[in-house]
């Protein structure tokens, strides 16, 4: 699940708006990440390669979903 792709179903237009039901699906993805994260700390280790590299996706996630809600668009 690369970056790229997923971020591809969230961007509406060239300024990165997010409509309401997609900011809904991002919020639901930070969620799964997140989950996602506790599991492979739990089997891998907190400094493990696929632990960083999951945590540097979902901080991306973390941080569009701020910039969202700077533009005022959160629910």
């Amino acid at each position: 699940m690369g970056l790229i792709f997923i971020l591809g179903s969230f961007f509406m237009n060239s300024n990165d708006s997010f409509n309401i039901l997609t900011h809904s699906k991002l919020g639901k993805h930070i969620e799964f990440l997140k989950i996602n994260l506790i599991k492979v700390v739990q089997q891998y280790g907190l400094n493990s390669k696929e632990a960083l590299t999951l945590s540097q996706e979902l901080d991306r996630y973390i941080t569009l979903f701020q910039r969202c809600c700077q533009k005022g668009e959160c629910n």
